[in-house]
């Protein structure tokens, strides 16, 4: 198995993104400007038309909690499998954020 696109600096700014993201999903605490969340969820639709397997892992793992083995177990692969597919999302993800910023 090849190694995933994205470096650890990038993926821990995924990640913090992401938490926010959660943390609007999940309790409402807007850290975000009107057209920084507007920015979110065009990134979010375009990596749905572009990358949806991995945006479907992005989405269900950090906003909702599931495990990867979870999602490895209902797709018949490997739990590695699902983190490289997540994170060539999170690459696929930063790579729109930033290409498109909305702010």
């Amino acid at each position: 198995m090849s190694k995933s696109l994205i470096t650890d600096e990038e993926y821990r700014r995924f990640e913090d993104i992401i938490f926010r993201v959660w943390r609007v999903y999940e309790f409402g605490e807007c850290e975000f400007t009107q057209a920084k969340t507007e920015h979110i969820n065009k990134v979010f639709e375009q990596l749905n038309a572009e990358h949806p397997r991995e945006c479907k892992i992005i989405v269900r793992h950090h906003l909702k909690r599931v495990y990867y083995t979870t999602m490895a177990r209902e797709q018949n692969v490997s739990e590695g499998y699902i983190r490289k597919l997540a994170k060539n999302g999170a690459y696929y993800f930063l790579q729109i954020y930033d290409n498109n910023k909305g702010e």
